[in-house]
């Protein structure tokens, strides 16, 4: 059928108006493949410099306890990760915490072999690995099991050991989201034991600025200038009523001899015109070390530590030292007027500092709603001191 000259120009725009489009679209779908294939090789790029690392979900002190719900799992460069960041945070923290007794680490080492992790006990430069019942080499300890390891110059003598823990503390003020390294962390200074309760206290001066969680010691000053170290370096909570801080009373975790020592210096402290039980921050206590207690209880308190059942056999190697006999003299010297303890000075500069500490907390925010009191919460005994305590 013949076509007008019209109708054959009007095909052939059509053809080539097809024709374009074609290749416009072809161009556009080049230029999607390009840039779909530039953003995945950025991808690849960006996942071959990171990797996943633990870091803090939260703002933590130096001392602090870490646990691992304080953490979580990011995606970070690998320039900003230190070599130890890596590994599962609750494994670390686990491990970490584990040491004897008397303190001395214990600790996870990978076996590249059997591709598996051991514990291992360090004694002096040697090193020794930990086995369970059944002579199984350990890959799972716990506080309070039992465990031995070979001693002895062919590695022959099976010596126990008994596995005890302490808190992993942060040793220094981290923001969150700071990565997490093994040169972050140490081993907080109370080990977890069989004899280890929570007491309270109301009869200890504290400081204006004191926060929970803060760690301290408890010191005991005379009014002829000595000062004893009566509990060290004790992390402390505050009781927390109505949703207000309680000013006075803070709770610490104690064992059977650090109680005994307490009571006995409150009694003194009540029997002494001039003297003070209060408590002194520590500024950085993530890296400072415990302070070495220098406080030693009477005579008879000392007895009953030694017949207690409760109390450990390191306990009673403490104090076994002499009684220091200055506290002995200001005893003698005052025991007739008790009642005389506490001067109009020293009953207005510590009420005083209890507005003060007062105002403070309530700058605060309380965590928690009610106060949980433990079989061991000695707040009768301190009660009974407050109205005559210095």
């Amino acid at each position: 059928m013949a076509t007008n000259p019209m109708q054959r120009k009007s095909r052939i725009s059509f053809l080539l108006g097809m024709l374009l489009m074609l290749i416009i679209a072809a161009l556009v779908i080049a230029l999607l493949y390009m840039k779909i294939q530039e953003k995945e090789k950025e991808i690849k790029t960006y996942q071959q410099s990171t990797l996943y690392a633990y870091v803090l979900s939260q703002d933590v002190k130096s001392g602090q306890a870490l646990t691992p719900e304080m953490f979580s799992l990011q995606q970070v460069s690998k320039s900003a990760v230190p070599a130890d960041a890596s590994g599962n945070i609750t494994t670390i923290l686990e491990a970490y915490k584990l040491t004897d007794k008397e303190g001395r680490q214990i600790y996870l080492k990978s076996d590249a072999s059997e591709n598996a992790q051991y514990y291992y006990y360090m004694i002096g430069n040697k090193e020794h690995q930990i086995y369970t019942e059944g002579n199984v080499l350990a890959t799972a300890l716990k506080a309070g099991d039992s465990a031995y390891f070979y001693a002895g110059d062919n590695n022959t003598e099976r010596t126990d050991v008994i596995i005890s823990e302490n808190a992993v503390v942060a040793k220094v003020d981290m923001n969150k989201n700071t990565i997490i390294t093994r040169n972050l962390i140490s081993r907080g200074g109370e080990a977890t034991t069989n004899d280890l309760r929570k007491a309270e206290y109301n009869v200890i001066d504290l400081p204006v600025d004191l926060a929970p969680d803060e760690y301290v010691d408890i010191r005991f000053t005379l009014p002829t200038g000595e000062d004893y170290i009566v509990a060290s370096k004790k992390q402390v909570s505050i009781p927390v009523v109505d949703g207000v801080y309680s000013t006075d009373t803070i709770q610490m975790k104690l064992n059977e001899s650090e109680i005994m020592c307490m009571s006995c210096a409150i009694v003194e402290n009540y029997k002494i015109p001039g003297s003070k039980l209060y408590a002194v921050r520590y500024s950085d206590a993530g890296i400072q070390d415990a302070a070495t207690t220098t406080y030693i209880p009477s005579t008879s308190v000392v007895n009953l530590i030694k017949t207690d059942p409760n109390v450990v056999n390191s306990a009673i190697k403490a104090l076994r030292e002499p009684r220091k006999p200055e506290i002995d003299n200001a005893l003698n010297a005052n025991s007739e007027d008790a009642s005389d303890n506490i001067s109009e000075g020293s009953t207005n500069s510590k009420e005083s500092a209890k507005e003060q500490r007062k105002l403070y907390l309530q700058s605060l925010p309380a965590t928690t709603s009610s106060t949980t009191t433990s079989s061991a919460t000695t707040s009768a005994t301190t009660s009974a001191t407050t109205s005559t305590s210095n």
